[in-house]
């Protein structure tokens, strides 16, 4: 295994490449669009057409460029910046000895940087950065803007391209793969070049679309990407030893985007998302909403959503509470649902008002 330094020095290496990677590629498919689409279509007087490009084409660059830069550049937010506040939340903090310094909820140490990050989601070798509580929203709204702009480069760009130098379209996308002799021979080496990048684009853009959508996923379940991978292991734990896996977290999916973005309504939304804007989450990255590693977060919980009644088998985890923690209270519950988990159905089964105040008792007392 490597050691911290040589992992730093390896990350940095590899992410300053992925950055000049975005960069060089990314600039060059809006050189081509400035110096050869855009004026072929604007000659071909489809003005229409033009304009329409022209200013869908600019707000894509835009803010694929400053998403891009706010993700690569905003510190996702480090513990050992907030060390004062932590003091004032020390109930909810633990001690990580290998940084020294207090660790809030949610916050994990990342192997590549050496460092302890607030609502840590992953280590981006695209962004040379890691992916946290301040610049997450960027990183999601770059991917979901890059993949637009690649779909839009992969088939609008491909085709136009051909036709400002052809007067027609004399490849498709498929012909790439098994015309590369020709696309050669007629379009030369800039045009082979440009023709190839294009088709990387639209790859890319499915890439993308993946990434996106699992994003949005965990978003919607207000959960990291180390926090879903963590509640799958602990899910299937807690399954073979009759225990239940408790949902902490307990907001809507809608509630959970609001947050996330940061907007509360549809004018903030064209502001804050499909505009560019610097907008910081909500909250400090050391307490998220109402959690707090306790028990009387629990009983808070339970009674604020008396009405709704929490899915007893739920994919979510106990976020950064200590083992034994963990299991006082699997063990406190298990007496309780051990015979109604043996009769359950395929189908999550539903707290009862009465479970819920024998829960209540028994959490009182752990």
């Amino acid at each position: 295994m490597w050691n911290a330094t040589t992992r730093k020095i390896l990350s940095k290496s590899i992410g300053y490449f992925g950055v000049f990677l975005f960069f060089s590629s990314t600039t060059y498919i809006v050189f081509i669009f400035y110096s050869i689409i855009a004026p072929a279509v604007f000659e071909s007087r489809k003005y229409g057409k033009f304009l329409f490009h022209f200013i869908f084409g600019n707000w894509l660059a835009i803010n694929i460029y400053f998403n891009y830069i706010m993700a690569w550049l905003t510190s996702p937010g480090l513990a050992k910046d907030y060390q004062d506040l932590t003091i004032q939340y020390l109930n909810i903090v633990k001690y990580i000895w290998k940084c020294s310094f207090n660790k809030p909820p949610r916050t994990h140490h990342c192997s590549w940087c050496n460092l302890c990050v607030l609502k840590f989601d992953h280590h981006c070798p695209w962004l040379n950065n890691c992916v946290g509580f301040y610049n997450h929203r960027y990183f999601f709204q770059f991917c979901c803007f890059m993949s637009i702009g690649c779909f839009y480069a992969g088939l609008f760009g491909y085709r136009e391209y051909q036709i400002s130098r052809f007067d027609e379209q004399i490849f498709r996308h498929i012909d790439s793969f098994f015309m590369a002799g020709d696309i050669f021979e007629i379009m030369g080496v800039d045009g082979f070049i440009t023709n190839y990048i294009f088709i990387m684009a639209l790859v890319a853009g499915f890439l993308l679309i993946g990434i996106c959508c699992l994003h949005g996923r965990m978003i919607s379940q207000d959960e990291t990407s180390v926090e879903h991978l963590l509640a799958k292991y602990c899910v299937n734990e807690c399954y073979k030893q009759d225990f239940i896996f408790y949902k902490i977290f307990n907001t809507t999916s809608i509630e959970n985007w609001k947050r996330f973005l940061g907007v509360t309504t549809l004018n903030e939304f064209i502001r804050r998302v499909l505009l560019p804007s610097t907008h910081k989450p909500e909250g400090n990255g050391i307490t998220i909403g109402d959690y707090k590693t306790s028990t009387n977060s629990l009983l808070h919980q339970e009674d604020r959503d008396r009405n709704q009644p929490h899915v007893s088998y739920a994919s979510e985890i106990f976020h950064n509470s200590s083992d034994n923690y963990l299991v006082r209270i699997y063990r406190s519950v298990m007496s309780l649902w051990y015979q109604r988990r043996e009769s359950r159905c395929s189908t999550p089964c539903y707290q009862s008002e009465s479970l819920l105040t024998q829960r209540r008792n028994i959490l009182q007392d752990c």
